[in-house]
């Protein structure tokens, strides 16, 4: 499957079965619910490869008496005070297992009823991705790389902001019947996706790389990408691709020609803050 968001789909759906779950909390006691959130750092998962897909990898202690978990991200420490604010990114059914593992996906996705079809997200988006159709703007998850660029355009933010660049903390509840729910765990950092070279598979490919070249596709839009050639001189850095983050918008070009073109050394990793 080339595809990895559709991969995490199907892996999402064999795993976890999710269901739809009440949105409305009744009042009452939820699980007890003692542990400690990790995330994974260092490269995603992958369908072939680590570093394919544009997830987070979060783990916990399962809460005994818990039915589903509910698990949100925000730019800002999540508490008790702001959890309603925090954006649910996913709800898992809970699991007879001794430790929760759960594949958080990173794509934004449109309120229908909050677009006013401006089309400021069409001409944001470098992968031609958005579009409007019957009026609202519609993502071609096929081509999507979640770098945010809509988000960020949205005059009204009727694009969610889950993407890729963003740092989040990340916070879970276990939830019970009645919809009743435990204390919340949280990050005490906030993690973010970006891309990387994974130096070691590197190639030097034909003392030039597929990235820069135009014959390959439009590169980097930002010039965030940067060759020291290798040209016979030996060196910690000859030969390599470079990324300038204080430049890169995390469009995901440099991956997909990369991935079309040369040895796969860009990848997906996450990072702590």
């Amino acid at each position: 499957m080339n595809n990895p968001l559709a991969f995490f789909a199907l892996l999402a759906s064999a795993l976890f079965m999710t269901a739809c779950l009440p949105e409305e909390r009744t009042p009452g006691i939820g699980p007890e619910f003692n542990s400690v959130l990790l995330v994974d750092t260092g490269p995603t998962p992958g369908d072939f490869i680590q570093g394919d897909l544009s997830v987070f990898t979060l783990r916990w202690t399962p809460a005994e008496d818990a039915e589903w978990y509910d698990i949100r991200i925000s730019p800002d420490h999540i508490t008790d005070s702001n959890w309603d604010h925090a954006l649910r990114i996913d709800s898992v059914p809970a699991q007879d297992t001794t430790e929760m593992v759960v594949y958080v996906e990173v794509q934004p996705e449109v309120f229908e009823n909050t677009c006013i079809s401006c089309g400021l997200c069409v001409d944001a988006c470098p992968q031609d991705a958005m579009s409007l159709v019957g009026g609202k703007a519609v993502i071609d998850l096929e081509k999507c790389t979640a770098c945010g660029e809509c988000v960020a355009v949205c005059p009204v933010n009727a694009i969610t902001d889950s993407r890729f660049g963003q740092a989040y903390y990340f916070a879970v509840r276990a939830m019970s019947s009645g919809n009743t729910w435990s204390e919340l765990i949280t990050t005490d950092s906030r993690y973010r996706l970006r891309y990387m070279n994974y130096e070691p598979w590197c190639g030097d490919c034909a003392y030039e790389c597929y990235i820069l070249l135009d014959s390959c596709g439009p590169g980097c839009p930002v010039d965030a990408i940067w060759y020291t050639p290798d040209g016979g001189t030996p060196g910690v850095d000859s030969g390599l691709v470079h990324i300038d983050y204080d430049l890169c918008i995390d469009c995901g070009q440099c991956f997909i020609q990369c991935r079309q073109y040369g040895l796969w050394s860009i990848m997906k990793e996450v990072v702590e803050e």
